[in-house]
């Protein structure tokens, strides 16, 4: 039986350096467990970055709202390698509408499939778990900003015999 690896997800956490700490608070206990943590974007400050790798190995792209300094360590998308699975993540960009579909597509390879185990986005702040091409495809929402969505979240993906996600609703 194959062991189950456990990823935190998050995304949109928007944050200055001044409320980092505040950022921290919240994801701390949630990457409890979890042998990575996975930023799909929009993270702000470098300073959060550094603070996220204090709880566990970190995996970041930037996402559209992200400062330069943001930009010049990380990469708009990545496919990262996670025992033995292919995870795809990339913050994403426009309209919520067909978000999903639009992301998973600069993942989609020359023949029209879509080589990826799980893909994990942000963007829209929503949280979200659908399947594009039998590939899942998780938006955690964002752990601080409801601004359009009905609540605030992370997300897990559990990585084992099957790949599974489960959103985390937050509270306030």
């Amino acid at each position: 039986m194959k062991r189950t690896t456990r990823l935190l997800l998050i995304s949109d956490t928007h944050v200055p350096a001044d409320r980092v700490p505040q950022v921290i608070s919240i994801i701390g206990p949630l990457a409890k467990g979890c042998e990575r943590i996975l930023h799909a974007g929009d993270i702000a400050c470098t300073e959060l970055l550094d603070a996220l790798a204090e709880l566990a190995p970190v995996d970041a792209v930037f996402g559209n709202m992200d400062p330069e300094p943001v930009r010049q360590r990380l990469s708009e998308q990545r496919i990262l390698s996670i025992q033995g699975r292919s995870i795809g993540l990339i913050h994403g960009w426009g309209s919520a509408q067909d978000l999903a579909r639009r992301v998973a597509e600069r993942f989609t390879g020359p023949d029209g499939s879509l080589s990826l185990d799980a893909l994990v986005y942000g963007h829209s702040h929503a949280a979200a778990i659908e399947h594009c091409q039998g590939v899942l495809v998780v938006n955690p929402g964002s752990p601080i900003d409801k601004r359009f969505a009905p609540f605030r979240s992370v997300a897990y993906l559990h990585l084992g015999e099957k790949i599974e996600a489960e959103i985390v609703k937050l509270r306030g």
